[in-house]
């Protein structure tokens, strides 16, 4: 009944519930370090960028400044973040990653990727590359049509 059903044959509809299913590895492979997504999409973008703000942490996952500002909250809560306010500007918070947070990091970076390798497991690698390639396309040719634009 599924293949005549016209919502499976729909790109929304596919995406949204390949993003569903990419949550819910991510979730199952990450249980132990209670992290979620947008918490490592976080922590790997204060990683990579010491200093940050919450203007560029949303501009750079493409959420939200109120959503970023709540897991920021959380996350700082834990001891994974921290959170400085700057002098001048006292409207502007630095954020980086504590030794706690970088300990996350490692821990979660190798089971990440595990739970990307599963998704895309039922592709040969060369399809991989060029899913990865298509979907990087779809993303920066539509990018101004979201929400949030993300900053490509």
């Amino acid at each position: 009944m599924r293949a005549k059903n016209t919502i499976w044959k729909t790109p929304g509809f596919l995406i949204r519930r390949l993003q569903q299913i990419q949550v819910a590895v991510f979730l199952s492979e990450c249980q132990e370090e209670k992290i979620t997504p947008i918490q490592w999409g976080i922590l790997t973008i204060v990683t990579d960028f010491p200093n940050s703000g919450h203007i560029e942490i949303s501009e750079e996952l493409g959420l939200d400044r109120s959503n970023v500002a709540n897991v920021v909250t959380r996350l700082v809560d834990r001891g994974l973040l921290s959170r400085i306010t700057n002098k001048e500007d006292r409207r502007r918070k630095s954020i980086n990653v504590t030794e706690e947070g970088l300990e996350i990091m490692k821990k979660v970076r190798a089971k990440a990727r595990r739970a990307q390798d599963k998704v895309l497991g039922p592709l040969e690698e060369s399809e991989r590359e060029i899913f990865m390639e298509l979907l990087g396309r779809l993303v920066r040719e539509n990018n101004h049509l979201g929400r949030t634009v993300l900053q490509l």
